[in-house]
């Protein structure tokens, strides 16, 4: 019997210090978790296109866009792949220069924050109205991020897919009939890519080669020669492999190829005012009543950036621009 009564009173104990089910409730709440943000959280990596561009507009600058990035790849898988051994390699950046600066100013196009790099389609510094030939600007000191695509390039750029077809080559023909190139080209210079590192060294197809030739310490990073290399290893590798489309082989002619170039191409050159007048006097010429109720910036092409404007010359048959200093550079 007492035995029994000592069990009895251990259950009562034992029951009285059980915990209430508020109790339980409280103690069986679910952990707050907090979700740790990804190292590269905010950074955008497709390009930003303005909504000033049309569908069909953004359309072609979207697949150009891609294609430049797949252009820019596969010159880096190329350069990781066979480095100074590549033929090419050497062609546009001698037997010396490192292929580190190459493969970074390619891996910059693909993989680089694109969070303040813009492409738009309308003419707000009023370069595209002025000179109708040019396929777009850089906006310079009016928008650093910014670039221009004016009307004539979504008429006359072509996809990477015709590489080595119509009568191509990369010697004779200009770097810029393709949206791949032409794109590139244009994003060396924002500085977010370019970062005022990658510029125009050398003087067209001719000059790039004799620069490598003779081991310039600046092949590795001009804009043209990285264009060059990107087109011809592409088409050696991929449109046809082993052969390519490199153009006729023989001595360095003294003129620059871009004599002899496609005349449906146009370059992003820099348009200093005293240059573009000359350039474009006889546009200013027939567009002289509608300037008068322009802003100067109209009245002439902007000269606020290093490379801002296309300047396509058929009278003389070359693609040139001039550059903030003034000088002229012919591709």
């Amino acid at each position: 019997m007492l035995s029994l009564t000592a069990n009895v009173l251990l259950f009562a104990l034992a029951v009285s210090g059980a915990p209430t089910p508020i109790e339980l409730t409280k103690r069986q709440a679910p952990f707050e978790v907090t979700e740790q943000q990804p190292w590269d959280a905010g950074a955008v990596y497709d390009f930003r296109i303005h909504s000033s561009c049309n569908a069909s507009q953004a359309y072609q600058l979207r697949q150009g866009l891609n294609e430049a990035v797949e252009l820019a790849h596969h010159a880096k898988d190329h350069v990781n792949r066979w480095g100074h051994t590549s033929d090419i390699y050497r062609k546009y950046f001698g037997t010396s220069a490192p292929t580190t600066d190459v493969i970074g100013a390619f891996d910059i196009v693909i993989n680089g924050n694109k969070e303040e790099t813009l492409f738009r389609c309308d003419d707000p510094d009023g370069n595209c109205e002025l000179m109708p030939t040019w396929g777009g600007h850089y906006r310079g000191d009016n928008a650093s991020h910014e670039t221009v695509i004016c009307p004539t390039s979504f008429f006359e750029r072509r996809p990477l897919s015709t590489l080595c077809a119509q009568g191509y080559n990369v010697r004779e023909s200009s770097r810029l009939i393709f949206w791949a190139s032409d794109l590139i080209h244009r994003l060396y210079h924002l500085p977010e890519i370019g970062q005022g590192f990658i510029d125009h060294y050398a003087e067209g197809y001719e000059g790039i080669v004799e620069a490598a030739a003779n081991n310039s310490t600046n092949t590795t990073r001009d804009s043209d020669g990285l264009q060059y290399f990107a087109l011809e290893a592409y088409a050696y590798d991929m449109i046809l492999p082993g052969e390519g489309c490199p153009g006729p082989s023989g001595p360095l002619a003294s003129e620059t190829s871009s004599s002899m170039a496609t005349a449906t191409a146009t370059s992003a050159g820099s348009a200093s005012s005293a240059s573009a007048t000359t350039t474009a006097s006889s546009a200013e010429s027939t567009a002289a009543s509608s300037a008068t109720t322009t802003s100067a910036a109209v009245a002439e092409p902007s000269s606020a950036g290093s490379d801002s404007a296309d300047a396509d010359d058929t009278a003389n048959g070359e693609n040139c621009h001039s550059h903030a200093d003034g000088s002229l550079h012919c591709v």
